[in-house]
Parts: C-alpha cells; structure tokens; sequence
C-alpha cells in the first residue's frame, strides 16, 4: 500500500531528488568536458559532448555575420531604453540563482531590467522597450519558450564591481553582450600593462567592453566580469 504525502513533504522530497540529479549531472558533465592542465566548457549542470565549442566566438562569424550588424546598429536606441529604467528596482533575485552568493558580494552591485525570464517573455518590459524588443525578436534562435537557461535582460554593474569566475549551467548557448556603456579604453603605455576597466575574461584570454560593440562566447566556459571604472557598466545580455 502506498500513502500520500502532504503537499509539503512532497515539495521537500521533490527538491531533494532536483538536488540529487543536479549532482550527478554535474559530475557526468565534468568527466565528459574537463580536460586537466586545458580549456575546455564545464557546465555546472550538464553538458552536451559533440557540440562545436570554444570561447570565444567572432562578430563576424557566418553563423550571425547577417543580423549582428543590426543589432548593434540599433545600439543608441537600446542605451535610450536602458537609460530610462536605470534607476529602478533590479528584478535580479540573487535567491534564485545557482550561483547565489558566490557570484559578487550583494545584489546591490549587479542590476536586472529582465526580458526573457527562464524563457519566459516579460510583456511588460517588452512593450515598454519597443526598440529594445525589436532588436531581440531579429535574433535567430532567440532562446524563449520552455527553456530554464534562457535570459535576456538589461545588465548593469556598478562601479567597482565585478561578477566572481564561474561557468553556465549547461553548454547549450552562445552568449551576446551588447555593450551600452563603458569606460572610455586606455590608451598609450598603460594600454599594454593594464587590464581594461571595463572587461571580462572567458577562459584565458580577456577582452574589452566597448559601446555598441558585441562581445560573444561560450558560457560554459569559466568566465569573470568587472567594471573597474567610476561610471556604470551596461549591456543587453
């Protein structure tokens, strides 16, 4: 005979078997993409063997070679949009997150305005960024629909901030980071010592914000983000 459980018992239990598969991904994951001493995509949940894969992809790549070009011409219009929002509450729920408290060290410094939610359209955001929305809904293959891993969204980081290394949770996309602002790029000597002030690394190799620029990689591999500068840091992730 078996007997049913309280709906709280059966939520708890649910959350333990997640937990459990979670792990078990991850480690399956692990064996299959980490190569010791390399590079190589470590997705936290689960990955894919066989996909097509390095870090760091190029703007001009024929894959997106036909549409980037629109995207970031529309760069002006989008900041506009962006500009309007920046003062209020990020919908950023550092609760939620699998990376929840590891990632930097208060929500206050990383700030949200979300279009797609966990593959979910936020119709509120999308009819109030019209220019915005235009802009994704001209990207082939825009991850929406029942997809967990799917987000886009304003990203702002503020000033002396930085997003700690970590990996995606599965190797199943190609992230686009449109910058809307950054801090101007040096120049001269320093140029060629320095880290840029605004600028992330994707596995070994590290790269520049630059306005109305996009910056594509693989999530999956280990990578930071940090504004050093005194201004904002934006982008449409």
């Amino acid at each position: 005979a078996s007997l049913c459980r309280r709906p709280e018992e059966a939520a708890t239990a649910d959350r333990l078997r997640e937990r459990r598969t979670m792990s078990r991904a991850a480690t399956i994951g692990g064996r299959l993409l980490r190569v010791p001493g390399a590079w190589r995509p470590a997705p936290s949940v689960v990955g894919i063997p066989g996909l097509p894969s390095k870090p760091w992809w190029e703007r001009d790549d024929p894959l997106f070679a036909a549409w980037l070009p629109r995207l970031e011409a529309a760069a002006p219009a989008i900041r506009a949009e962006w500009d309007r929002l920046r003062g209020r509450p990020s919908d950023y729920r550092l609760s939620d997150s699998e990376h929840a408290g590891t990632l930097h060290s208060s929500p206050e410094e990383w700030h949200w305005a979300t279009f797609v939610d966990g593959g979910r359209v936020v119709p509120a955001l999308w009819e109030e960024c019209p220019a915005t929305a235009a802009a994704l809904e001209g990207v082939p293959g825009l991850m929406v629909g029942d997809m967990p891993y799917a987000f886009a969204f304003f990203s702002t980081l503020r000033p002396g901030s930085r997003i700690a290394p970590h990996t995606a949770p599965a190797n199943l996309r190609l992230r686009f980071h449109l910058c809307l602002q950054a801090a101007p790029a040096a120049s001269g000597p320093e140029a060629e010592t320095s880290r840029p002030a605004c600028g992330m690394r994707v596995a070994d190799e590290v790269r520049e914000w630059e306005e109305g620029r996009c910056l594509v990689f693989d999530d999956a591999y280990e990578h930071e983000v940090w504004n050093d500068s005194a201004g904002e840091g934006a982008g449409l992730l």
